[in-house]
């Protein structure tokens, strides 16, 4: 096989080329082979694609970004994450950890004194930020529109199981945790504390509005669809961002070395936030990920991610102590909106992962046996 050149991005921002025994050329027919079909199959318009192999990356960009306009996506254009926002939370909370501004085995009373239900004196921080506080559902009710009528539904819900014993998938859950966590503006706290150091530089809550160009159409029935604001929204579903910060972003999760010596915090919330909290079924729970150990076969995560599987309510076991983060990990996240899917994935072990996002979405499973297709692909290379 022929060595030849790619460049990849660190997470100085400066540009780089290596030798490689993959072409760009060779990469790019890779990815096209997993997701052309795919977006033909789900009537996907556009996509973007930034895969990480033993440390050299590239983008591979599909369709468009806008139906009406013919507006092509690039590594520029903005998606929105939905959950995989969550990853974002967990990391803001693993700085404010290692601040020593919140403790997780805080009471959620005490961070919140007007929460007086009595079902609630049980309940930890950790419990909301890993969905294990006892059957709070996935959305907040539509009613739900101010403090005054979110603070109505907390102490009004009732649990189905002791907190610490099951995990129900929820955005209720960890964006209350979020919400809580940060004492002002949740938004200048993620710019701030995640955003501005990690130099993702177009990566956002509220999108500004010149670079409303680069924001993406979701579309849902051939609708064109952006997520509608919400209580919670943000903590829990509200980031959006490119392949190319997603890069960034997977790089620093990847080997947290990487950032400069000034960045310790930082590199220590990334590792919190890759630590194991709860063990569910398979896989473990972290602040905003789901993690396996590495090796671990295609089936069980695209099973245990399957919203048949991922949304029900499932036994959880608190991990005491608090396991690690480890390099022989699978480590991922599903997200959507109406309008948009995305994922991504890396084991640190091998310096390796991807990024694929969508301006439609489509189910949990195709996304990731299109990105497990295509690290495999990576990993066993291509013939002259």
């Amino acid at each position: 096989m022929k060595k030849s050149l790619f460049c990849f991005a660190l997470l100085s921002l400066s540009a780089s080329c290596v030798a490689a025994d993959l072409s760009s050329q060779q990469v790019t027919s890779l990815v096209k082979a997993a997701i052309e079909p795919l977006m033909e199959q789900q009537a996907i318009p556009g996509m973007s694609v930034a895969v990480l192999y033993k440390g050299r990356a590239q983008f591979v960009n599909f369709g468009v970004a806008d139906l009406e306009s013919g507006r092509r996506v690039t590594e520029n254009t903005l998606f929105e994450l939905g959950s995989v926002s969550k990853t974002f939370t967990g990391t803001l909370a693993g700085i404010m950890i290692r601040n020593g501004e919140i403790r997780l085995n805080d009471p959620v009373q005490k961070v919140w004194p007007q929460l007086t239900g009595e079902q609630w004196r049980p309940v930890r921080m950790l419990h909301l930020a890993t969905y294990t506080a006892g059957g709070l559902p996935l959305q907040l009710p539509d009613d739900v529109t101010d403090q005054a009528s979110l603070l109505s539904f907390y102490q009004h819900w009732q649990p189905e199981a002791a907190p610490g014993t099951l995990r129900q998938y929820s955005n209720a859950s960890i964006g209350l945790f979020g919400s809580l966590m940060v004492k002002g503006d949740y938004e200048q706290a993620m710019a701030r504390n995640v955003f501005q150091p990690l130099r993702l530089t177009r990566t956002y809550i509220t999108v500004p509005p010149s670079m409303m160009p680069d924001y993406a159409w979701g579309y849902k029935k051939g609708q064109p669809v952006r997520v509608s604001p919400g209580m919670l929204d943000a903590e829990a579903y509200g980031v959006k961002s490119t392949a190319r910060d997603m890069l960034t972003f997977m790089q620093a999760n990847v080997d947290p070395n990487r950032l400069s010596s000034g960045n310790t915090v930082l590199r220590n919330a990334i590792r919190t936030a890759q630590s194991r909290y709860f063990k569910v079924g398979r896989f473990y729970q972290g602040l905003g990920w789901e993690i396996y150990d590495w090796p671990v076969t295609a089936d069980t995560v695209i099973s245990d991610s399957d919203n048949d599987v991922a949304l029900k309510p499932r036994p959880a076991t608190l991990i005491n102590p608090v396991g690690p983060s480890q390099s022989a990990s699978w480590v991922h996240k599903t997200g959507s909106t109406n309008g948009f899917g995305a994922y991504i994935a890396f084991i640190p072990e091998q310096n390796s992962g991807i990024v694929i996002l969508a301006n439609k979405s489509y189910p949990n499973p195709l996304r990731i046996r299109a990105a497990w297709q295509i690290m495999q692909a990576l990993q066993q290379g291509t013939p002259d």
